[in-house]
Order: C-alpha cells, then sequence, then structure tokens
C-alpha cells in the first residue's frame, strides 16, 4: 500500500511539473519591461484645420524618447503629412513626473465623424500611450 502511494505520489509530482515547468524560470535572464511614465502635463491636441478641411484622418504611431522629464525626440511613423506633423508637435511638449528615461510609441487617432461636435472636438485621452481626436466632418455648404 505504501509503494502504490508512493507511486501515485510521484505521478502527481511529475504531473504538476510538466504543467508549470516554465512558468518559475522564464523571466531569468530577461529585462524587465519597464513602467510608462506619467503624464504630469501635455497640450489639448486639436485636429489639424488643414487636414479637416481636406477630410484626412488615420492613426499615426508617434515614437518617443524621454529624458526622465520630457520628450526629447518625437518621429511619426505614418506617411500623412498633415497629421504626422500635428501628433509630432503635441507628442514633443509632454511632460512626466521623474522617471527613468524611456521609449515608447504614443497612437494618435484623428477622426472625422458626424456626431461629434461642429466647434470643438472630442479628445479622448488613455495616457500615456493612447490619443483619439473626433472632429466633425468638414463640409462646404
Amino acid at each position: 500500500m505504501k509503494v502504490l502511494m508512493f507511486v501515485l505520489f510521484l505521478l502527481a509530482s511529475a504531473f504538476v511539473w510538466m504543467a508549470f515547468r516554465g512558468t518559475h524560470f522564464s523571466a531569468i535572464g530577461k529585462e524587465p519591461t519597464p513602467a510608462l511614465p506619467m503624464v504630469s502635463a501635455a497640450p489639448v491636441p486639436l485636429y489639424p484645420p488643414l487636414a479637416r478641411s481636406v477630410n484626412a484622418q488615420g492613426v499615426i504611431h508617434v515614437k518617443v524618447e524621454t529624458d526622465g522629464h520630457k520628450v526629447v525626440q518625437a518621429h511619426a511613423e505614418e506617411t500623412n503629412k498633415l497629421l504626422n506633423t500635428a501628433a509630432e508637435e503635441n507628442a514633443k511638449n509632454w511632460e512626466f513626473s521623474k522617471h527613468t528615461p524611456a521609449t515608447f510609441t504614443i497612437t494618435y487617432r484623428y477622426r472625422l465623424a458626424d456626431e461629434c461636435d461642429s466647434n470643438n472636438p472630442a479628445v479622448t485621452l488613455r495616457l500615456p500611450t493612447e490619443v483619439e481626436v473626433c472632429q466633425h466632418t468638414f463640409r462646404l455648404d
């Protein structure tokens, strides 16, 4: 009986080991992912008037580099010049609480929609990685 219990214990241990074998040691030797910095100040992003007048909209990814306090470099990865410039200029003016210098991407979504206010854009911030600017569709009446 004792032998049977011992064999069952060994089998159960083997199953547990196989189920969890990579989870405990998988982080060894890997760099920890740095925490994203906390935004302390940033200008309100607006829809670029020229982009709105030609009904330009889209997603812009801006790669930013910080020095531990503010953005020191911002570069948009897309080719929509009208939206790129607005996103880059906005990101360059962000400030953060003191942190370890970091590099991360901010996703700007510029959207034109009839449900948005015709005078003021609706701005949604999910700091520090997402910005959405929704402006009423431009029409010549």
